[in-house]
Protein backbone atom coordinates (compact mmCIF):
# COMPACT_ATOMS: atom_id res chain seq x y z
CA UNK A 1 0.00 0.00 0.00
CA UNK A 2 1.07 3.53 -1.11
CA UNK A 3 2.33 6.02 2.02
CA UNK A 4 -0.48 8.60 0.17
CA UNK A 5 -3.18 5.01 0.80
CA UNK A 6 -2.11 5.23 4.42
CA UNK A 7 -2.18 8.59 5.55
CA UNK A 8 -5.89 8.77 3.87
CA UNK A 9 -6.57 5.68 5.85
CA UNK A 10 -5.60 7.28 9.28
CA UNK A 11 -7.63 10.41 8.39
CA UNK A 12 -11.13 10.78 10.50
CA UNK A 13 -13.42 13.72 10.66
CA UNK A 14 -15.28 13.96 14.23
CA UNK A 15 -17.92 16.91 15.29
CA UNK A 16 -17.86 17.42 19.27
CA UNK A 17 -20.72 20.00 20.62
CA UNK A 18 -18.73 22.69 22.36
CA UNK A 19 -20.83 24.31 24.90
CA UNK A 20 -19.80 27.59 26.50
CA UNK A 21 -19.53 29.37 23.36
CA UNK A 22 -20.91 33.22 23.68
CA UNK A 23 -19.30 34.78 20.70
CA UNK A 24 -16.52 35.01 17.93
CA UNK A 25 -13.75 35.31 20.50
CA UNK A 26 -14.61 31.80 22.12
CA UNK A 27 -15.11 30.54 18.64
CA UNK A 28 -11.51 31.75 17.64
CA UNK A 29 -9.85 30.19 21.16
CA UNK A 30 -11.35 26.62 20.81
CA UNK A 31 -9.97 26.87 17.26
CA UNK A 32 -6.51 27.78 17.89
CA UNK A 33 -6.69 25.23 20.99
CA UNK A 34 -7.70 22.37 18.22
CA UNK A 35 -5.53 23.53 15.85
CA UNK A 36 -2.47 23.31 18.42
CA UNK A 37 -2.98 19.39 18.62
CA UNK A 38 -0.45 17.32 17.04
CA UNK A 39 -1.98 15.26 14.48
CA UNK A 40 -5.26 18.02 12.96
CA UNK A 41 -5.08 18.82 9.98
CA UNK A 42 -8.27 20.64 9.76
CA UNK A 43 -10.40 23.28 12.17
CA UNK A 44 -14.24 24.27 11.72
CA UNK A 45 -16.04 25.66 14.85
CA UNK A 46 -19.62 26.71 14.61
CA UNK A 47 -20.85 29.42 16.82
CA UNK A 48 -24.44 29.20 16.10
CA UNK A 49 -24.15 24.98 16.47
CA UNK A 50 -21.74 25.23 19.04
CA UNK A 51 -20.16 22.32 17.21
CA UNK A 52 -16.54 21.59 16.96
CA UNK A 53 -15.55 19.56 13.06
CA UNK A 54 -12.42 18.51 13.07
CA UNK A 55 -10.30 16.70 10.73
CA UNK A 56 -7.33 14.46 12.25
CA UNK A 57 -4.46 11.80 11.84
CA UNK A 58 -5.86 8.92 14.33
CA UNK A 59 -2.06 7.47 14.49
CA UNK A 60 -1.65 10.69 16.51
CA UNK A 61 -4.85 11.77 18.40
CA UNK A 62 -7.94 10.53 19.75
CA UNK A 63 -11.42 12.30 20.08
CA UNK A 64 -11.22 12.22 23.66
CA UNK A 65 -7.62 14.41 23.07
CA UNK A 66 -9.16 16.66 21.12
CA UNK A 67 -12.16 16.91 24.40
CA UNK A 68 -9.19 17.51 26.42
CA UNK A 69 -7.93 20.59 24.26
CA UNK A 70 -11.62 21.94 23.82
CA UNK A 71 -12.02 21.41 28.08
CA UNK A 72 -8.08 23.04 28.22
CA UNK A 73 -9.46 25.77 26.40
CA UNK A 74 -12.55 26.65 29.08
CA UNK A 75 -15.07 25.24 27.15
CA UNK A 76 -17.16 21.45 27.41
CA UNK A 77 -17.12 19.17 24.56
CA UNK A 78 -19.41 16.47 24.25
CA UNK A 79 -18.47 13.36 22.38
CA UNK A 80 -20.79 13.28 19.20
CA UNK A 81 -23.88 11.20 19.12
CA UNK A 82 -23.38 8.48 16.72
CA UNK A 83 -23.56 9.03 13.00
CA UNK A 84 -23.76 12.80 13.96
CA UNK A 85 -20.10 13.55 12.61
CA UNK A 86 -20.79 12.05 9.20
CA UNK A 87 -18.99 8.17 10.40
CA UNK A 88 -20.64 5.23 11.04
CA UNK A 89 -19.25 1.63 11.30
CA UNK A 90 -22.59 0.70 8.79
CA UNK A 91 -24.10 -2.43 11.79
CA UNK A 92 -26.70 -0.51 12.74
CA UNK A 93 -27.99 0.60 9.48
CA UNK A 94 -27.64 4.17 10.66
Amino acid sequence: MEAATLKRSSQKTATLRVVGLRGPSCADTVDRALAAVPGVSEVTVSLADEKATVTFDTAQVSVQRLQVAVQDAGYEALKPVHGEDGNCCGGCGG
